[in-house]
């Protein structure tokens, strides 16, 4: 029986547990600046029994690491009639100028259940990063595998009416959404037009995220407000974009047609007028006011009896209150003997 015993111990005990780590940059072949790579470092293990990994500092040469966060991945594979678990650590790297993007060389020491520490040593990982040809204005440039525009216009009118006119203004609204790009890369596209005052509001750039959180790209809003201040004609030119395919390593352009709006003479007397207008148009709140004078002084009137006894009531409980009350004397006047 202790044999039996003894042989499903061995069994059932659990084998040295072993790990690896790997790293590696996802990229394609051909990378220009300021396209975002993924960094990967991935650990395995074949025993449920090691402890959790402890990652290593990914250090970048002439590159940036970008904080953009990523989600851990869970995978598995066969290896040597063994099930490998892995987990997989992923960054965001950026270089913002041509020449080689470097991952020096790392020494990471594992520990495994039932094993002394081992140390692994991770070799360096290069790629070149290269301007493409044509390139105009590089603090605009923006590499994407995707880019939509679209836009919004809105018409503010301080007076009724389909016309607009002097003192009115004309909100454009810009949407870029551009996947495979970070949101800092997105430029600015609203710019003030030449005789008409303009107001812009703050931009707000975000996130496109795909499955689980995961980075797909980014995107930029901006607002900008037309005021005219005389009448005549204001023109909403149309925008180009020029951006650099990533995938078809190719120019393309995404554009947004203009309009124009005729802005006519002021109205008569500005927006103070057209309140004061307003108010007079409405005679029903001053009846309605007077109506509530009338009832409340009606009622008055018949509850005056009423009235006048509550307010002697009042006034005697006041006096009481406040009239001094005389107490005994505590003091005996006369002595005992």
């Amino acid at each position: 029986m202790r044999r039996w015993l003894l042989l499903l111990l061995v069994i059932s005990f659990p084998g040295f547990g072993e790990m690896s780590i790997s790293r590696e940059l996802v990229a394609p072949a051909q990378v220009v600046p300021g396209q975002p790579l993924r960094i990967a470092i991935t650990y395995w293990t074949d025993s449920w029994f090691n402890p959790p990994p402890s990652w290593p500092e990914i250090v970048v040469e002439n590159g940036t690491l970008l904080t953009t966060p990523l989600p851990n991945q869970l995978l598995t594979r066969q290896e040597g009639g063994k099930s490998w678990s892995g987990i997989r650590l992923e960054k965001l790297v950026a270089a913002w100028d041509q020449g080689t993007l470097r991952f020096p060389p790392l020494e990471v020491t594992l520990s495994s259940a039932g094993q002394p520490p081992r140390t692994m040593q991770l070799p360096a990982i290069a790629h070149p990063v290269v301007w493409p040809s044509d390139v105009r204005q590089p603090d605009r440039f923006l590499p994407a595998s995707k880019v939509t525009l679209t836009q919004q216009i809105a018409l503010y009118r301080a007076g009724e009416g389909d016309s607009l006119h002097a003192g009115d203004a004309i909100e454009r609204r810009v949407m870029v959404k551009a996947e495979g790009a970070v949101p800092a890369q997105i430029p600015q596209l609203l710019y003030a037009i030449q005789g008409t005052p303009t107001q812009r509001l703050s931009p707000v750039s975000g996130l496109l995220e795909a499955g689980r959180g995961d980075f797909l790209g980014g995107q930029r809003e901006e607002r900008l407000r037309y005021l005219p201040m005389e009448p005549g004609t204001v023109t909403l030119p149309a925008l180009t974009l020029r951006w650099w395919d990533t995938e078809r390593q190719a120019w393309q352009l995404a554009e947004l047609p203009g309009t124009e709006y005729q802005v006519g003479a002021p109205r008569a007397a500005g927006r103070e007028a057209a309140l004061r207008a307003s108010a007079l148009s409405h005679p029903w709140r001053y009846l309605l006011l007077a109506s509530v004078l009338i009832i409340l002084a009606c009622a008055g009137y018949l509850a005056r009896h009423s009235i006048w006894r509550s307010w002697r009531f009042a006034q005697a409980a006041i006096k009481c209150f406040w009239d001094p009350v005389p107490l005994p004397e505590l003091i005996p006047t006369t002595k005992e003997k």
